[in-house]
């Protein structure tokens, strides 16, 4: 029942304030490979984010038009956004997945419901024509489980709050936070501001302040990285400027720029 209240509000709601950017996705060796498009709102103590990310010209056909799509929706207390949905729709040629984590902070608790459809194939030998005869059905199932853990973000809402979080860091510190949506199983999530050597290599790859630039582990396999740090430069509004991803299995790093950031 809480779950169909948000989403009704979500749909009803039109938002006040807004903040969007269009993301180039590059990976090393074969250049632009898709787009992600990231917008805010926000109204009467309200938000919600939309991440909309995809693969684009022959990505998309030899990835079967993989794409994803991120929405978090919630509350804002004290400048702090406080999810109440988080929402993610995954979908190819061939499968559509969406899992809604429903947060519930009275108990301390997160709700995550799955829906899945995937194609699966099945092939018959036709003794009348001698042929394997192929077909393909939509397969749909559905499941819901309380997360082990509580946290008081999303993947989406972690990096609209990092602003907050950086305050309370000086150079060379880092802080574990948590967040729902991620494949680890407690909800980890490592920030870190680098220093020394490190920073020095950052910045000369993506130049900013030096408290606006953090690497990010959220300990699950990114594109068969290690372990999935995301190095991440934000602007003067801490919204994401450009990411990199490094040493990416066979084939070296994948660059996220961004293209254009707009503010209604």
């Amino acid at each position: 029942m809480r779950l169909i209240f948000i989403l009704l509000f979500l749909f009803a709601s039109l938002p006040a304030q807004k903040i969007s950017a269009l993301y180039d996705v590059s990976f090393s060796i074969f250049g632009k490979i898709g787009e992600a498009y990231v917008s805010r709102f926000q109204k009467d103590g309200h938000y919600y984010i939309y991440v909309d990310a995809g693969l684009t010209g022959k990505a998309a056909v030899i990835g079967q038009n993989r794409r994803e799509i991120h929405e978090s929706f919630g509350i804002i207390k004290e400048g702090v956004y406080v999810p109440e949905l988080y929402k993610i729709t995954r979908s190819s040629d061939h499968f559509y997945n969406q899992t809604f984590f429903v947060f519930y902070p009275e108990e301390k608790k997160i709700e995550e419901h799955r829906l899945r459809e995937k194609d699966v194939e099945t092939s018959i030998f036709n003794v009348f024509s001698l042929n394997i005869d192929t077909t393909v059905k939509r397969k749909k199932s559905s499941s819901m489980k309380t997360l082990k853990y509580y946290a008081h973000n999303d993947l989406q809402s972690i990096f609209f709050n990092v602003k907050h979080l950086l305050s309370t860091m000086n150079i060379g510190d880092k802080k574990v936070v948590y967040a729902a949506g991620g494949s680890n199983k407690k909800g980890e999530i490592l920030i870190t501001k680098p220093k020394g050597k490190k920073y020095k290599e950052l910045a000369n790859l993506m130049p900013t302040h030096e408290n606006r630039l953090i690497t990010v582990l959220i300990n699950q396999d990114i594109f068969e990285s290690d372990k999935g740090e995301l190095y991440i430069s934000l602007d003067e509004d801490y919204l994401v400027k450009e990411a990199l991803l490094k040493d990416v299995l066979l084939f070296g790093d994948i660059h996220a720029t961004r293209r254009w950031k707009k503010k209604e």
